[in-house]
């Protein structure tokens, strides 16, 4: 009698958890979450944990003396050396603390992913519902730097992706991302600094042309 008044009590227990848990399980996705000072909305793409978000804002890369600050100095006093204006001036922008909330069209869509493309499946990122996601490169701020006019930029920050933690993978780590973008004489002027180049340079129509020339060049020497 004892025993089967223990099994009735045990799947009671059992119905009622899997109940609750049911029931927080649809609130969760109905609810709203807060990431970076922005509140979005669940839906049954969300699947950022609490783990990750504890992250978001340490910026570990802008913190002085540590260690990820002193690699984006180096990339940044090089970049700074490296490319100037005619007065002497650095050319490079840098973006350091962009948020990490990003939208679908920012990450994917702009670097023209396919929409099949396995790094787009909820077990790669970290998506807080369908339509945003946190950055699984810092490369998802390249096309709205390049719209707003820029053509000599760093981008540098935390990304996040769902890898297995292990000696060369953890879901959060940096990544930094230098763009130049160069008209055809610039490229033509800095490879072939010659009459000659310069000369056949004049008939150059497109990207495809300079580089069609840069092979030529390339194979004649």
């Amino acid at each position: 009698m004892l025993c089967k008044y223990q099994r009735t009590l045990k799947t009671f227990f059992y119905h009622r958890r899997f109940i609750s848990a049911s029931v927080k399980n649809k609130d969760e996705i109905g609810g709203k979450i807060t990431v970076c000072g922005r509140t979005f909305q669940r839906d049954d793409w969300t699947n950022i944990s609490p783990k990750i978000l504890s992250y978001l804002g340490r910026n570990l890369h802008i913190q002085p003396y540590h260690p990820l600050s002193f690699i984006r100095q180096n990339i940044v006093s090089f970049l700074y050396k490296k490319f100037v204006g005619r007065m002497g001036n650095p050319i490079f922008s840098v973006y350091d603390n962009l948020s990490p909330v990003v939208s679908v069209q920012q990450n994917f869509d702009s670097l023209i992913t396919p929409a099949t493309h396995p790094s787009r499946d909820k077990s790669d990122c970290y998506y807080i519902n369908h339509k945003y996601l946190l950055r699984g490169h810092t490369t998802a701020h390249q096309s709205e730097l390049i719209n707003m006019g820029l053509n000599n930029f760093l981008v540098v920050g935390d990304v996040y992706r769902r890898d297995e933690i292990d000696t060369s993978h953890y879901p959060v780590f940096h990544q930094a991302d230098a763009v130049r973008i160069c008209t055809q004489e610039e490229v033509i002027s800095t490879r072939f600094p010659t009459p000659v180049t310069w000369a056949r340079a004049t008939s150059l129509k497109t990207s495809a042309d300079v580089l069609a020339l840069i092979v030529l060049k390339r194979a004649d020497s």
